[in-house]
């Protein structure tokens, strides 16, 4: 085993050990024109994982000519995402999906979130990228 990959298995147990919560994965199935449902084929799963939100800023860029920028805008946002470590990972039954709904049974109010991105590092990592769930539902 390379010592980078030794460094990044010891410094994920540190963090999941510090920080880790218990999330629930809801695999749904999302077609156009209709709400997303879940997916009858998949059963919910229990994960671990680094949840964590803060704020963060985007900007919306307009056009550009040269060096020069006519109209940029940039906003605040909330940037809300949940690590799964590679030992975590591979254990899944399903790979987590855009569109599938994470839940957070551990907090008071119990939040949903929908996935909107997954990133994968080269290490094998996810990190899900997450939208709050609209209750209407």
């Amino acid at each position: 085993m390379k010592f980078f990959a030794i460094l990044d298995a010891i410094m994920s147990v540190a963090v999941k050990e510090t920080f880790a919560e218990t999330a629930v994965l809801h695999p749904r199935i999302s077609t156009p024109y209709a709400e997303r449902a879940p997916d009858p084929e998949h059963a919910a799963q229990s994960v671990e994982g680094v949840f964590s939100a803060g704020p963060g800023a985007d900007s919306i860029g307009g056009q550009q000519r040269g060096r020069q920028f006519i109209g940029t805008t940039r906003f605040a946002a909330l940037q809300a995402s949940f690590w799964i470590a590679q030992s975590e990972a591979v254990q899944l039954v399903r790979v987590p999906q855009v569109g599938d709904l994470l839940t957070m049974p551990g907090r008071a109010a119990q939040p949903g979130f929908a996935i909107s991105r997954i990133e994968h590092s080269d290490m094998g990592d996810l990190n899900l990228m997450l939208v709050i769930e609209d209750d209407a539902s």
